[in-house]
C-alpha cells in the first residue's frame, strides 16, 4: 500500500509538470538579441516550448537563406519557417535541456530559457561547460 502512495504521488508530480512550468510563460514573438530576426515561441503540442523564425532583417547579410545547415534537405532553404527552439524541459523557474538552432553555423546547442522578472527571455545557449546568454525582447502585438 505504501508503495502504491508513491508511485501515485510521484506520477502526480510527473504529469504535473508542464503544468507547473506553465508559469513560465516565454510563448509569443521575440525580436532576438542581435535584432536580425523574431521568432514566435509556441506550444510544441505537449505543453512544452519550440520556436519558429518567422521574420528576419532583409537588411543583415546571411539572414536570408540556411546555407550552413548539414542537412543537406534544408541547406540553401529559407531562415524563415526554420525550427530554432525545441526539447525544453520544465526546470524550477526556466525551460532547460533544450536546444537551440544557429543557422549562423549551422550547429545545434544545448539550451535553456528564462523569463526575467522585467519581461525579457534569456536564451542559453551551452556547449559543453561554455555558455552564452543573449536577452531577447518580446515584440508587442500590433
Amino acid at each position: 500500500m505504501r508503495t502504491q502512495i508513491l508511485l501515485t504521488a510521484f506520477a502526480a508530480c510527473w504529469i504535473g509538470a508542464p503544468v507547473l512550468a506553465s508559469d513560465i510563460n516565454v510563448v509569443g514573438l521575440w525580436l532576438t538579441a542581435d535584432g536580425s530576426a523574431h521568432v514566435d515561441i509556441a506550444d510544441c503540442g505537449d505543453g512544452t516550448p519550440c520556436g519558429t523564425v518567422v521574420w528576419v532583417d532583409p537588411n543583415q547579410p546571411g539572414t536570408g537563406t540556411d546555407d550552413n545547415n548539414p542537412d543537406p534537405e534544408l541547406k540553401g532553404q529559407s531562415i524563415v519557417g526554420s525550427k530554432m527552439l525545441w526539447g525544453f524541459k520544465p526546470n524550477s523557474e526556466k525551460w532547460g535541456s533544450g536546444k537551440i538552432y544557429d543557422a549562423r553555423d549551422g550547429k545545434i546547442y544545448k539550451s535553456k530559457l528564462k523569463l526575467t522578472e522585467d519581461g525579457l527571455l534569456q536564451v542559453k545557449g551551452c556547449v559543453g561547460p561554455f555558455c552564452k546568454t543573449l536577452v531577447w525582447t518580446r515584440v508587442a502585438a500590433e
